[in-house]
């Protein structure tokens, strides 16, 4: 057995497992950047509410610090203001105060840079850096002290360290969870998909075995492809009756081809052989080949008519009115059947249903005839249309031997014929009947008529 052009077990599981991995993927970087982010907001807020928080406890020291005691401490080994409160993250960082009077420091304590830093333009916080290192500045004006300004200096490095933690933190846990998404992915794919890889399998299976019994396995669940193993195994069934019907429809078909073609060739062989044949024998003979002629046109005409319907190549529907129609069917057929005593009556009224006229005319017809072919030699046809309920009736009765009640399913069939007929049809005339009838959201009924013949009954949807 050959092997499917790729594997579906393999091909949907690596899209389920990326799925999955990419979604983690977006999920989790997401997240953690954004809690990253937020943790390195807080802990810079927390940095400018401890520079103010300094900034102002020096305010208040302003004048002790510009005295000579306060010029004479000045030194980098000065201890930094008491009551630091940003907590673990700043404790014994480093920080700078200075104070500026007239574009001018005057008192510089804490961390004493190595390069001097310039002498802030503006007020308010910046960024700085000291020693090659970012730091966060704080610049206030003095209230009672004309043109002094008071800069407080705090290092940024525990910060920044913070968040370069966090950065690999969460590059950690996003890359261990899209592995973990993907490994998961994979797993569910395979559980899930192996009802569907069991599936194709079958498939593969049914395509190259010429067995057309195999069906595909059947399966319990997930429900989605318990229905569809049922639904292709439905469908699988219909194409094998449809295949099996076809291939009887072909054999019926040569065979009925085949007579008449060979009463035809044994006529043409007689009458070139024998160029000395009577004008009656000839004219008995182009008679016999015209009666095959007609019977293999007839054939045509209706296995065409059967294809056409088959495929859907149906005219636009129209209204049509019953009883108008049936009556000139009935009228035709007493052309045609000149032996026959055809009976008509309506009390449809006016009734009409939608559809197509030809192919309702075409049902009637066959019924009639059947009835004539199928009757007593010499006999009656008694045709009728009425109302039954929310549908017209029409009926077409017959005082032939009727058909066995084992029987009325099997001549429904195409090229089938009953058993003591008169003329040898082509057996499409029921096949045709039910089709049509069908086409018009009817049904065709056979029964019997009493004391004894046959009763069919057509019933069409009123519009």
């Amino acid at each position: 057995m050959r092997k499917p052009p790729f594997s579906l077990r393999q091909s949907l599981r690596a899209q389920l497992a990326v799925a999955a991995a990419v979604l983690v993927l977006c999920i989790v970087a997401l997240s953690g950047i954004g809690i990253a982010i937020r943790i390195d907001h807080r802990d810079r807020t927390a940095v400018d509410e401890q520079l103010t928080v300094r900034a102002e406890r020096v305010l208040k020291d302003l004048d002790r610090m510009l005295g000579p005691d306060g010029q004479n401490k000045v030194g980098p080994k000065a201890p930094p203001p008491r009551g630091d409160t940003y907590g673990d993250l700043l404790d014994g960082s480093e920080s700078l105060v200075r104070i500026i009077t007239n574009g001018e420091m005057q008192v510089q304590r804490g961390a004493i840079p190595v390069r001097d830093l310039p002498i802030p333009e503006g007020d308010g916080f910046s960024n700085v850096s000291v020693n090659a290192q970012p730091w966060r500045s704080l610049v206030l004006a003095s209230a009672t002290q004309a043109g002094t300004r008071l800069q407080v200096v705090q290092t940024l490095v525990p910060v920044n360290d913070r968040l370069a933690s966090n950065e690999r933190l969460v590059a950690m846990v996003t890359v261990l969870a899209t592995l973990v998404a993907a490994v998961a992915g994979s797993l569910v794919g395979r559980l899930v998909l192996n009802p569907l890889a069991r599936l194709a399998s079958g498939a593969v299976k049914i395509a190259y075995d010429p067995d057309p019994g195999h069906r595909l396995p059947a399966m319990s669940s997930p429900a989605e492809v318990a229905a569809l193993s049922t639904t292709l195994n439905g469908m699988l069934d219909r194409l094998g009756s449809n295949v099996e019907m076809t291939r009887r429809f072909n054999a019926d078909v040569g065979h009925e081809l085949r007579t008449p073609l060979s009463v035809l060739g044994t006529y043409l062989e007689s009458m070139l052989t024998n160029p000395t044949l009577t004008a009656d024998v000839r004219a008995a003979s182009l008679s016999a080949m015209s009666a095959q002629h007609r019977r293999m046109v007839s054939l045509l005409d209706g296995l065409q008519t059967l294809a056409r319907a088959d495929a859907g190549a149906l005219p636009v529907s129209a209204e049509i009115e019953v009883g108008t129609l049936v009556d000139e069917c009935v009228r035709q057929a007493v052309r045609r059947h000149l032996d026959i005593t055809y009976t008509f009556g309506d009390t449809s009224g006016d009734a009409v249903t939608a559809g197509w006229r030809d192919g309702l005319r075409l049902a009637i017809d066959n019924l009639l005839d059947n009835a004539a072919l199928h009757g007593r030699c010499s006999g009656r046809v008694d045709v009728s249309v009425g109302l039954l309920a929310e549908h017209i009736l029409v009926t077409v009765t017959d005082d032939g031997p009727g058909i066995p009640p084992e029987h009325r399913e099997r001549v429904r069939a195409r090229f089938a014929r009953g058993e003591r007929t008169r003329s040898r049809g082509s057996g499409l005339g029921l096949a045709l009947v039910e089709q049509q009838v069908r086409l018009h959201g009817g049904a065709l009924d056979l029964a019997e008529s009493q004391p004894h013949g046959l009763v069919a009954s057509i019933t069409l949807r009123r519009s």
